[in-house]
């Protein structure tokens, strides 16, 4: 028994399977990053308000 490989790799599937995956690991990615901001900003404004 063989098996049929039925998945056509053309050019434009595979650019737009990288695209999808790029689009869903930024929307996973961009909340941790702006938490990691204002965690940031934060910390710098205690310094501020320290310091002053």
């Amino acid at each position: 028994m063989g098996y049929a490989v039925c998945y056509d790799h053309s050019g434009i599937d595979v650019a737009w399977s990288i695209f999808l995956d790029i689009t869903a690991f930024f929307m996973l990615m961009a909340p941790l990053a702006v938490a990691r901001l204002l965690a940031i900003s934060r910390a710098n404004g205690t310094t501020q308000l320290q310091a002053a």
